[in-house]
């Protein structure tokens, strides 16, 4: 039996020695045709695919911003890179910079921001041809592309101004890096040679690094293929390598922005949380990342992954199936251990994805379930999976696959076209800037107009969706409420014990329908320093100066109200296993007089995008209902837009002056 000799063009390519030679009629498969038909008609095939591609990017470009508001981040860090030479910490630093030029150019205007995305697309299906060509087979080269220009997942990306197209391109400069640089170069080359590809495997890496955090994944997949492969030597350079231009970039950015610490700090360590909004609950554990690899694995792979492919229906309420994701990780795993022999660049590609995903799968917050967060890994994903079916069926015993290679390639094809066909049906119903919106996101971004135009300059309005109201707002200034910070209520009940008589905890239902005499009223409200909630019930506590103390207690005791005067007696409430939210107005308050917010912009966004229920988004309103109870005229309205019935937006005015100024913050911490 002849034995198998390498490809001397391609070094990471195994070819069998009867494919070497003239092969008899007879000893053509399926596979053997589709290749030989497809490598004769590579040079004009990559131009048809890169027409579909630009074509159906076209047919779904949006010319609108997210409403999920995570894109104009983007836009904001650019701007603020641009115009105050801010380094954008958050997330991966070099999309904003390279979208700051843009900006620079353009201004805040979307629709040149979003072609860029565009022509990362579009340079990433030209790369990926340029780095696999010739390199693996023709038919999975070509398969694999055909399906990608009609993706209507992957090509949502390429009228958005999320990161995604950009480190999709920037994924494919590190393969083409990587392959030209070391797979084709496998064999003994000068210090010098090995120094610089060495160095420029570095810039790649940290570059796709600094993208996206997910990036570093790839410095294991690098790792990674040089340990499998035995190639200590290039292990120690890479990593030396990389720690030069690490140190390098590091030192530079100290220097610019005296920003010493790493990109990921600061994200890393909140994705280490139970949970992301609640530092509170504590750390993860290793069960808990168990969990995490697991469920995400079944969300993002039967769920998403699947349905990016057009082999499921997208839903409201989609299933997850272990079957199916078993089978993925299992197609994945063979296809590595196959490859390994027959194709080390599809191995490498492997790896790269693999990498991506196992990083992913165990950082990322199962509630977030968004098919945006793997797209970098899904074009590697399909290819892997083909590459799995072809060289199994490429073996004398299980020849008879070779069918199921153009099988489910024709029917991804058409069921993504299908998909796609959907999708371009109803971005054509969409025109203008408010086009396909409901009445509650116009609203909002016309309000958010309307503030940038008449409010003064140095107004600040706080909102739900700041960057949104940013790219709506050209450029102006607008402060992100996303959360309500909750505080401990360990601290407060410490506080309380030291100073045991100045603390009086009242339980708000014990006024319901009771009319209080203006005095009163105005002690409570002056002397509140927290809201409770203790499941369902909801109290106020009051902190009285000794001095007033008599008074008070005379007061509340002749109205006839219950109250808990001691730490001792709140203790058992805390106790009882309910979930427990202490909010401070004035710390509530005092943050917005701090970041200079002269505005507030109220807005009734839906929970259900789909259903105008009455369940709204209603952070902002909380918060400011809580100051509102301690401060019952701080807020002045100023304009709204849309009628009272149509889920309108508004714009209040924060009177600080009513109440002097003289906010008291609390000890917190």
């Amino acid at each position: 039996m002849a034995k198998d000799i390498v490809n001397q063009k391609n070094p990471g390519v195994v070819t069998p020695t009867a494919k070497r030679t003239n092969p008899s009629p007879e000893s053509k498969d399926l596979l053997t045709v589709m290749n030989a038909y497809f490598d004769k008609r590579l040079s004009w095939l990559i131009w048809v695919i890169l027409g579909i591609t630009f074509l159906f990017s076209l047919m779904l470009f949006d010319s609108r911003v997210s409403l999920s508001g995570d894109d104009s981040f983007y836009i904001i860090r650019a701007s603020d890179f641009i115009h105050s030479f801010k380094y954008p910490a958050f997330q991966g630093p070099l999309y904003p910079m390279v979208l700051s030029i843009f900006v620079a150019i353009f201004g805040i205007s979307l629709v040149p921001l979003k072609v860029l995305s565009l022509i990362f697309v579009m340079g990433f299906i030209y790369l990926f041809f340029i780095a696999f060509r010739s390199r693996i087979p023709s038919s999975l080269l070509v398969i694999t592309l055909l399906v990608l220009s009609v993706n209507s997942f992957i090509l949502y990306y390429a009228s958005q101004t999320y990161n995604e197209a950009f480190y999709l391109f920037m994924q494919i400069v590190l393969v083409l890096v990587f392959f030209s640089g070391f797979i084709d170069k496998e064999k003994e080359v000068s210090f010098k040679q090995d120094m610089q590809r060495h160095l420029i495997l570095a810039i790649s890496l940290l570059a796709l690094a600094l993208t996206k955090n997910a990036g570093y994944s790839a410095v294991i997949a690098v790792l990674g293929y040089f340990l499998l492969r035995g190639q200590w030597k290039n292990i120690l350079y890479s990593i030396a390598a990389f720690g030069i231009v690490m140190i390098a970039f590091q030192g530079i950015k100290y220097m610019l922005w005296s920003d010493g610490g790493l990109q990921f700090s600061s994200q890393g360590s909140s994705l280490m949380n139970k949970d992301y909004y609640n530092p509170q609950a504590g750390k993860e554990d290793f069960a808990g990342f168990v969990t995490r690899l697991l469920d995400n694995s079944k969300l993002y792979l039967s769920k998403h992954f699947v349905s990016m492919l057009g082999l499921r229906k997208v839903t409201t309420a989609m299933s997850v199936s272990s079957t199916v994701t078993i089978l993925i990780y299992l197609l994945s795993i063979g296809s590595l251990v196959i490859t390994f022999k027959k194709n080390k660049y599809l191995f490498f590609t492997g790896l790269l994805a693999g990498a991506f995903l196992l990083i992913s799968f165990l950082i990322l917050q199962t509630k977030w379930d968004q098919n945006r967060l793997i797209i970098p890994a899904i074009p590697f994903l399909l290819l892997v999976i083909f590459s799995f079916i072809y060289y199994l069926s490429s073996i004398k015993e299980y020849k008879l696959l070779q069918v199921a290679v153009p099988i489910l390639a024709v029917l991804i094809f058409f069921q993504s076209i299908a998909v796609t066909a959907k999708a371009v049906k109803e971005n054509q119903k969409i025109s203008g800037k408010y086009g396909g919106l409901s009445p509650d996101w116009k609203n909002y971004l016309k309000a958010s107009e309307w503030a940038a135009t008449n409010l003064p300059k140095d107004a600040i309005v706080a909102c739900r969706k700041p960057s949104i109201s940013f790219v709506y707002g050209k450029g102006r200034n607008f402060y992100g409420i996303m959360q309500l910070p909750a505080y401990s209520t360990d601290v407060f009940v410490n506080n309380w014990t030291k100073n045991d008589s100045a603390y009086m905890l009242f339980n708000y239902a014990d006024f319901s329908g009771k009319q209080l005499n203006p005095q009163l009223f105005a002690m409570l409200k002056e002397n509140m320093v927290a809201m409770l909630f203790v499941g369902d019930t909801v109290f106020f506590a009051d902190k009285i100066e000794a001095g007033d103390r008599n008074s008070f207690y005379k007061e509340v005791n002749l109205a006839g109200f219950n109250y808990i005067s001691s730490a001792g007696a709140l203790k058992p409430l805390l106790d009882q296993g309910k979930l427990v939210k202490l909010y401070y107005p004035d710390s509530l308050l005092s943050q917005l007089q701090n970041a200079g917010v002269t505005h507030i912009l109220t807005a009734n966004l839906r929970r259900n995008s789909t259903q105008k229920d009455g369940m709204i988004i209603n952070t902002v309103e909380r918060y400011m209902a809580f100051i509102q109870e301690k401060y019952p005229q701080i807020f002045s309205k100023v304009s709204q837009i849309g009628d009272d019935d149509n889920e309108p937006a508004t714009i209040v005015k924060i009177e600080y002056e009513k109440y002097g100024r003289k906010v008291k913050v609390p000890i917190t911490k």
